[in-house]
């Protein structure tokens, strides 16, 4: 009997901790580039659209920094009818055009959320 109201106090203790840990991908924050400045290097041509009844953000970024870009995150903000943020989704943009599954929304609003600059080989930072 010990041992089962041992193991029971465990288990409540464990499950205890276990609801202080946030769930996973979940936050109270809101998300903003990483790269502060991102607008001096980069233009986004998108439009929101449908697609199998589902709303998408599609279009085009273009890169006009003298560096070569690797891979890009992008930052969809689902906005309400004032501008404020409903949802947030960062997708990684393979190459330069992007079409992205946001949550439904009144409107959208479409950042760099990061990047990386390739180096030639010997180049330094």
């Amino acid at each position: 009997m010990r041992y089962l109201a041992r193991r029971l106090t465990l288990i409540v203790v464990a499950l205890a901790a276990l609801s202080l840990i946030p769930t996973a991908g979940w936050s109270d924050k809101l998300l903003e580039p990483h790269m502060p400045g991102w607008e001096r290097w980069f233009k986004l041509d998108w439009e929101a659209g449908e697609w199998k009844g589902h709303p998408v953000v599609k279009g085009y970024l273009y890169n006009s920094s003298p560096k070569t870009i690797g891979e890009v995150q992008l930052l969809v903000d689902a906005l309400d009818g004032t501008g404020s943020i409903l949802a947030q989704k960062v997708n990684w943009v393979p190459g330069s055009q992007m079409e992205i599954a946001p949550q439904a929304a009144a409107q959208y609003r479409v950042r760099v959320y990061s990047y990386t600059e390739l180096q030639a080989p010997g180049q330094k930072h």
